[in-house]
C-alpha cells in the first residue's frame, strides 16, 4: 500500500470512528433518558409521577448538557484529525508530501478546520436542541394528562381510567419516546432524522465540502487546478459524473469547475460519497478517467493516454 492509499484509509476510518463514537453517544443518552422517565412517570405502570415536572425536566436537562459536552469533545478531536490527514493528502497526491506537524502549522494559519469545526458542532447542537424541545413537549404533556386522569378517578368515570391506562403505560410511552422525543430535525420535506443518522450526514458533507475547498485554496496556491472525481458505484445521479476530470479554480477552461459541477446537484450533495483526487496533469490520469471525461464532455483527450 503506497503512502497515498493509506492517508485515504485513514482519512475515511477517521469518519467512520466518528459517527461510530457520536452514535455511541447518542445511544447512551437515548437509554439514560428512557430509563429516568420510565422510573419517574410510570414506576407504578401506568402514567403516575413520582416527582414534579420541574424536578423530571431538569434531570433531562441534565442529561442533555452532558450529552453535548460529549459530541462537541469528540466532534473537535476527530474533525481536527481528518483535517490533517486531508492537507497530508493533498500534498502527497501532487508529490510533494509534508510532515504531519507541517500539515498542524498550515491548518492553524488557515483557519479552515476551526471554521468548519464550529459549523458543524453548531449542526450536531441544534440536533440535540430539538431533542431536548421534544423532550420537553412529552413531559409537559405526560403531566397534563396525569391531571385528567386523577379528575377521572375522582368523578369514577370507569371508562375514561380504562382508555387511561391502555393508552398511557410504559410500553406505549416507549413507542412514543422514540418516535416523537429522540428525533434530531425534520426536514423541509417532513423527513425524519435521528440525531445519529442526521450526524453522520453533516459529518460526511461538511468534510466532503472542507476536503474541497482546501484542495482549491492549496491547488490556487501551488499552481494545480485539476483533480478527477472518485468511485463510489452508488445508485444515484454521482454516477454521471464518476471518473471524470474538473476544474478546482477554472484554471483550465476545457472542464467545468467544481462549483458548476456541485451546482448541477448531481454530485458533491448532502451526504455525497464522493471526493476529489487532484492531480498535476492530466498525463497523471489513469487512462479509464481520461477515457470517462472525453464521453461526459466530448473533448478529445487522446494525446494523454
Amino acid at each position: 500500500m503506497n503512502q497515498k492509499e493509506k492517508l485515504r484509509r485513514q482519512h475515511s476510518a477517521v469518519i467512520d470512528k466518528t459517527v461510530k463514537e457520536l452514535a455511541v453517544a447518542y445511544n447512551k443518552y437515548h437509554g439514560s433518558v428512557t430509563r429516568f422517565l420510565l422510573q419517574a412517570l410510570y414506576a407504578k405502570g401506568i402514567l403516575s409521577p413520582s416527582y414534579s415536572e420541574e424536578y423530571v425536566k431538569s434531570v433531562v436537562a441534565d442529561y442533555t448538557a452532558a450529552l453535548e459536552s460529549e459530541v462537541n469533545r469528540i466532534a473537535e478531536k476527530q474533525l481536527e484529525e481528518a483535517f490533517l490527514l486531508g492537507l497530508m493528502l493533498f500534498y502527497t497526491e501532487i508529490g510533494s508530501p509534508i510532515s504531519r506537524l507541517e500539515a498542524k502549522k498550515q491548518l492553524a494559519a488557515t483557519g479552515l478546520s476551526y471554521n468548519a469545526k464550529i459549523e458543524v458542532k453548531q449542526l450536531l447542537s441544534t440536533t440535540t436542541a430539538n431533542t431536548a424541545q421534544r423532550l420537553k413537549k412529552i413531559i409537559r404533556q405526560s403531566f397534563a394528562d396525569n391531571l385528567l386522569y386523577q379528575t377521572a378517578k375522582q368523578r369514577q368515570q370507569e371508562r375514561l381510567i380504562e382508555l387511561y391506562a391502555q393508552s398511557h403505560n410504559a410500553t406505549e410511552f416507549k413507542k412514543l419516546l422514540e418516535k416523537e422525543g429522540f428525533v434530531g430535525i425534520v426536514d423541509s420535506r417532513g423527513h425524519i432524522w435521528k440525531p445519529d443518522v442526521y450526524a453522520k450526514m453533516v459529518l460526511r458533507t461538511k468534510l466532503m465540502e472542507s476536503d474541497a475547498q482546501l484542495q482549491r485554496d492549496r491547488g490556487a496556491e501551488n499552481g494545480i487546478d485539476l483533480a478527477w472525481i472518485s468511485i463510489a458505484h452508488v445508485n444515484n445521479p454521482c454516477n454521471l459524473w464518476e471518473g471524470t476530470i474538473i476544474s478546482l479554480n477554472g484554471i483550465d477552461s476545457r472542464f467545468p469547475t467544481y462549483e458548476q459541477a456541485k451546482a448541477t446537484g448531481e454530485v458533491f450533495h448532502p451526504n455525497c460519497q464522493h471526493y476529489l483526487n487532484v492531480i498535476r496533469d492530466i498525463s497523471f490520469a489513469p487512462v479509464s478517467v481520461i477515457i470517462a471525461t472525453e464521453q461526459k464532455y466530448g473533448i478529445d483527450l487522446s494525446v494523454y493516454k
